[in-house]
């Protein structure tokens, strides 16, 4: 059995991430920022961090399935994903998406750098792409940030 088909076993055993179900966009009352634990990471004169554009590629595939989403490990990007992106791209119809977290690959650089802003980071963007439900997957860095991510973001299953 190869690894694609052993990821896509897997993601028929994970939930989904959520947004409520009211709306997906900014505009949307139910659409409302998570607040965060402080952060050592302030920005510039004590201002709260704000997210950054982050770099993506996107693999077309089915709308009407959650997507996936990679995040990388520390000093790596988005190309660390390449061939499994395409692979479960192809294999599953899915739409798979891989992410270049802020001051990595060609993601803009930033003094303010933590795990919250690069879940905030994150929570701007999905919805941006139309992402929302999607599946995180993440190794080491980007694996902490997707576990913040679910917290942040989590609904109990309907």
């Amino acid at each position: 059995v190869h690894a694609g088909h052993r990821l896509a076993t897997m993601l028929r055993w994970t939930r989904a991430w959520r947004l409520p179900h009211a709306g997906l966009g900014f505009s949307s009352p139910s659409f409302t920022r998570v607040p965060v634990t402080p952060s050592s990471s302030r920005g510039r004169g004590g201002a709260e961090p704000r997210p950054l554009p982050l770099s993506y590629r996107l693999l077309d595939g089915d709308a009407a399935l959650p997507a996936v989403v990679f995040l990388h490990g520390l000093f790596g990007s988005k190309t660390n994903f390449n061939s499994i992106a395409k692979a479960l791209a192809q294999q599953t119809g899915r739409r798979v998406l891989t992410v270049d977290a802020r001051n990595h690959g060609d993601s803009p650089h930033s003094l303010d750098m933590s795990y919250e802003i690069m879940s905030q980071d994150l929570q701007d963007l999905l919805p941006q792409l139309g992402l929302v439900p999607c599946v995180i997957v993440g190794h080491s860095m980007g694996g902490k940030t997707a576990m913040l991510l679910a917290l942040q973001r989590s609904q109990p299953p309907p």
